[in-house]
C-alpha cells in the first residue's frame, strides 16, 4: 500500500531546519509547474530551464517569507516564478536588442514549411506576451493565477497580500486593457473567457 505524500508543511520545516532531502521532495513537487509555466512564455527548453533553477535559488533565498496556502507552496512558489519570468524577459530583450544591433548574416533559404495555423497561434501567442508585458507586475500576476492557473480569487488575494475586492478590481481592468492592447479583432482568440462563478 502506497504512503501517502507527506505534507508541505513538514517538509518545509525540514528543509528549513537543515534536511536537504526535504527540500529535494519538493522541488521534484513542484519543478514540472514551474517548468511549463516558462516553457509556455519562453517556448524554449533552455530558456526554462533556467527560470527552473532561478526560481528555487529565489525560494530558497527568502525562504523567511515563505507562505502556504491551503497547506500548499506551489501558490507562492508560482508567485516568485512569474517575477523571475519577468526579469528574463527583460534580460532577453536587452540581449536581443544589442543583436540586432550586430551586422546581418549572409541570408539562407528557409526551407521549414509551417502551416497557417501555427504561424497564426504564434502570432497571437506573441501579441498576448506584448500586451502582458505593458501590465503592472501586480496585474500581471492576478491574470496569470486568475486565467492561466485558475486559481480562486480569495487564495490570490491570500497570495498577494491584497482585499479580495481589489483582486477583482484588477482583474477586470487588467482584461479591458488587455483587450485594448490587443484589439477587439483577435479578443475572444486571445483572452480566455471571464472568471468562473464560485472562484471568488
Amino acid at each position: 500500500m502506497a504512503s501517502e505524500p507527506r505534507a508541505d508543511s513538514a517538509l518545509w520545516l525540514e528543509a528549513t531546519s537543515g534536511t536537504d532531502s526535504s527540500f529535494g521532495i519538493l522541488f521534484e513537487r513542484y519543478r514540472g509547474a514551474v517548468f511549463r509555466k516558462a516553457y509556455g512564455w519562453f517556448g524554449n527548453v533552455g530558456d526554462a530551464e533556467d527560470v527552473v533553477a532561478m526560481v528555487f535559488l529565489e525560494v530558497w533565498r527568502t525562504r523567511e517569507r515563505a507562505r502556504l496556502i491551503e497547506g500548499s507552496l506551489l501558490p507562492w512558489i508560482l508567485g516568485i516564478t512569474l517575477n523571475v519570468i519577468r526579469n528574463q524577459s527583460r534580460s532577453l530583450r536587452r540581449y536581443r536588442n544589442a543583436l540586432r544591433k550586430l551586422p546581418p548574416a549572409d541570408p539562407t533559404p528557409d526551407r521549414t514549411i509551417e502551416s497557417d495555423d501555427r504561424l497564426d497561434a504564434a502570432v497571437r501567442g506573441e501579441r498576448l506576451k506584448s500586451a502582458l508585458g505593458r501590465l503592472s507586475l501586480v496585474e500581471q500576476q492576478v491574470v496569470e493565477l486568475a486565467l492561466v492557473e485558475e486559481m480562486p480569487l480569495r487564495d490570490i488575494a491570500s497570495l498577494l497580500d491584497l482585499p479580495i475586492g481589489t483582486v477583482k478590481s484588477k482583474l477586470h481592468r487588467s482584461k479591458e486593457k488587455l483587450r485594448g492592447y490587443i484589439g477587439p479583432h483577435t479578443d475572444a482568440e486571445l483572452l480566455p473567457g471571464p472568471v468562473k462563478a464560485g472562484e471568488a
